[in-house]
């Protein structure tokens, strides 16, 4: 595959014309990325959409949460304190031929997730802007990817909800929300 048929493949490209696809790739920029590497953090802004070229990306909810944390000295000397510790529930795993950040394209333009690489890495990052000037100027373009968008967007949120429903299952014993 050329690079400047780099999308050809991705399933979420695979309704858009070839000239319009061609011009996409052009504004993109390809990324090596390492394992553990953060590709965007949540509610940071979001300025690029991502497509997973090789490798593997876990979507993640971060948060903190209070944990009671105690230092012993001695049996008579124990300190007791709540401290802040960052956790990660993975939401959501990106493969070669997918794509993620859709945050760019619809919304306020936040992240609503972490993105980071659990593998060596190539994806390649196309500036949001480029592609909802090309969606303003080319309706046609603007409908296709706003239906793949729905559909990814769909299919997270179910994701999280099956994620919090088994998480709430596990913590609480509850058969009914």
């Amino acid at each position: 595959m050329t690079e400047k048929n780099l999308l050809a493949g991705f399933k979420f490209f695979s309704d858009v014309a070839p000239e319009a696809l061609e011009m996409i790739v052009r504004k993109g920029e390809v990324l090596e990325l390492e394992p553990e590497e953060v590709i965007f953090h949540f509610k940071e802004p979001a300025e690029n959409f991502y497509g997973l070229i090789k490798g593997e990306v876990d979507l993640s909810i971060v948060f903190t949460d209070k944990v009671l944390q105690t230092d012993i000295e001695y049996e008579e000397s124990i300190q007791a304190s709540l401290v802040d510790e960052e956790k990660w529930i993975v939401v959501d795993t990106v493969y070669p031929g997918q794509v993620f950040g859709w945050a760019s394209l619809v919304g306020p333009g936040r992240r609503t997730v972490t993105a980071q690489c659990t593998e060596a890495s190539r994806v390649i990052a196309i500036p949001a802007a480029e592609v909802k000037t090309m969606m303003e100027e080319d309706h046609s373009l603007g409908y296709v990817i706003m239906t793949k968008l729905s559909n990814i967007i769909s299919e997270r949120l179910k994701n999280r909800t099956d994620k919090l429903i088994e998480t709430w299952v596990e913590a609480f014993d509850v058969n009914k929300i």
